[in-house]
């Protein structure tokens, strides 16, 4: 019974078991909307209503959930794995009353439909390809984030302390610099501070072509191979 149970929960294939991941596809679609609905104040009349249906979805991923750790041949790798985390987390707000936003989470389950896709393994493929590569890229990231907020800190706390507040809070004005975005609600008036955001605004866009260029030559080899 178990086997049974886990491969009409897991297959992609039989036509039972896609039926069953339409169904609980659906659900969660609808739930979305629905937690949308409920933040409109023109639908004020009908909130009602939305707020019946979350019996719906608490039955249906309670059972789902049950299940699936049920059936599992490895119970525990499946609890704290990533999906059994997210499925375990958007039901928190039902049991254990924490915040609602929480049971959003669960649309992160369409990123499993991924599953039906044969593309989507030329795509795994390639990131675990270059998946140290990555971990080095990303960390020398964080540190050029810390870096930048500390550089910028020193030079436009003196002239701008409303502002530029603390190192903290200067970690908000080295996300925006990085990313090239420039919101503008912090920005440096100083020489010192206007020489340095360039010299961050140039390491930054190295540090991300670097593994852009990396993911797609990776892309390359993996979709000629195939």
């Amino acid at each position: 019974m178990r086997e049974k149970i886990h491969f009409y929960l897991t297959d992609t294939k039989n036509k039972y078991a896609i039926f069953i991941d339409v169904i609980i596809y659906g659900i969660i679609f609808i739930d979305v909307i629905d937690h949308g609905l409920l933040t409109m104040e023109s639908m004020k009349e009908y909130h009602y209503i939305f707020e019946r249906w979350d019996i719906v979805p608490l039955v249906v991923f309670s059972i789902e959930y049950v299940l699936r750790v049920y059936s599992n041949p490895k119970r525990v790798k499946f609890v704290f794995s990533f999906w059994g985390l997210i499925d375990f987390t958007a039901l928190l707000p039902f049991y254990f009353g924490a915040p609602p936003a929480l049971r959003e989470i669960r649309f992160v389950r369409f990123l499993s439909l991924l599953k039906y896709e044969p593309a989507a393994v030329n795509l795994y493929s390639a990131f675990y390809k270059i998946k140290r590569e990555l971990v080095i890229f990303s960390l020398l990231t964080l540190f050029l984030l810390y870096i930048a907020a500390v550089g910028i800190y020193y030079f436009e706390n003196p002239a701008q302390p409303e502002a530029f507040t603390d190192i903290f809070h200067c970690l908000w004005w080295s996300v925006a610099t990085l990313t090239t975005v420039g919101y503008g609600d912090m920005y440096p008036i100083t020489d010192g501070g206007k020489f340095f955001s360039t010299i961050i605004i140039f390491l930054s866009l190295g540090i991300i072509a670097v593994p852009a260029g990396l993911i797609a030559g990776t892309f390359q080899d993996i979709f000629k191979k195939n």
